[in-house]
């Protein structure tokens, strides 16, 4: 097993600074939420009125893409820092968590554990492809993402069954495991009451709203979920290492949470989302330079893989000595 992650490396950073950077507020987290619904809106509503024509299948992909953001909303809340109102953050975390399948106890444990054994293969339960990755395990596990779509699927049902799959039974405290069962059986119950609608109104519609559109944004999710840890090094303590920091356009940074900024996140997560920009200037010194957007990172990626073909050691160079 590995260390706890206070063994890991930390870029120093002022106390005073880093204090005030942990302050939480709800009124950022309302603007970055009310940005994501009327995206929503937006292209749920032309999605919606493509139902039947040619244009259906961009509208619903472009629909799709932006549901998927729903994830960054759930990531957040799962780490309870976007709202200072216990309330409001658990409730937007059970909506949020909905729209993608994810429950929020499976969530928060299993990323929880993801952070204090980020890339490190065998503990780390988000880090699907492990070093030397093919091209063919680059394109089906990670940029089509269906497969974190039949994940959290089966994870959902079998914890309504009193099943909890491996992940859960690792990573959720035995003492939350109650709440886990009763929030699987509720998301069930919100599905299938959809599905029922869908039939009585003997229409695809509801389905096609509210339940597909995580799938629809699957390739979206995927792209932007490899940028993260993917081409990086795994089994070294230190996320300059192993995370990877990109520089995307504001509305991307905003869909996304500003998580762009990866490596700040993993370094010190208590940091809400409004305050990595800030983080990230001060210690931007003390880390590598920062990719350029997501198809620097896609960049990256492929040239990694193909280096691993005769190279399996091969990851993203960092330019920093290892501690």
């Amino acid at each position: 097993m590995s260390e706890p992650i206070d063994k890991w490396h930390r870029c120093q950073i002022d106390r005073t600074l880093l204090k005030a950077l942990l302050k939480r507020t709800n009124w950022h987290g309302l603007v970055y939420l009310f940005y994501f619904s009327a995206l929503l809106l937006i292209t749920g509503t032309l999605a919606l009125l493509s139902i039947g024509t040619l244009w259906s299948v961009p509208a619903f992909l472009l629909f799709g893409g932006i549901w998927v953001f729903a994830t960054s909303v759930a990531h957040e809340t799962a780490h309870g820092t976007p709202f200072k109102n216990h309330t409001l953050n658990e409730s937007v975390l059970f909506v949020s968590g909905l729209m993608v399948q994810q429950t929020p106890c499976l969530l928060r444990y299993v990323h929880s554990h993801h952070h204090s054994h980020t890339a490190l293969a065998g503990d780390d339960p988000e880090i699907i492809l492990t070093n030397p990755i093919t091209p063919k395990d680059f394109i089906l596990k990670a940029l089509i993402d269906i497969g974190s779509v039949w994940y959290f699927i089966r994870a959902t049902v079998l914890l309504a069954l009193h099943r909890p799959e491996q992940d859960a039974v690792r990573c959720i405290p035995v003492k939350k495991m109650r709440r886990a069962f009763i929030e699987a059986q509720t998301y069930l119950v919100i599905y299938i009451g959809i599905i029922v609608w869908s039939l009585i109104a003997q229409s695809w519609v509801p389905i096609v709203m509210f339940i597909l559109p995580r799938a629809f944004g699957a390739p979206t999710h995927g792209i932007i979920l490899a940028t993260q840890h993917l081409g990086m090094a795994q089994n070294i303590k230190d996320h300059r290492h192993t995370t990877r920091t990109m520089i995307v356009n504001p509305m991307l940074r905003v869909l996304y949470w500003n998580m762009n900024f990866h490596i700040e996140h993993h370094m010190f997560p208590q940091v809400p989302f409004h305050a990595l920009p800030r983080l990230h200037r001060a210690i931007k010194d003390q880390c590598p330079t920062p990719t350029n957007g997501v198809f620097g990172a896609l960049r990256e990626i492929i040239i990694m893989i193909r280096q691993q073909q005769t190279d399996a050691g091969f990851t993203t160079p960092r330019g920093l000595t290892v501690d």
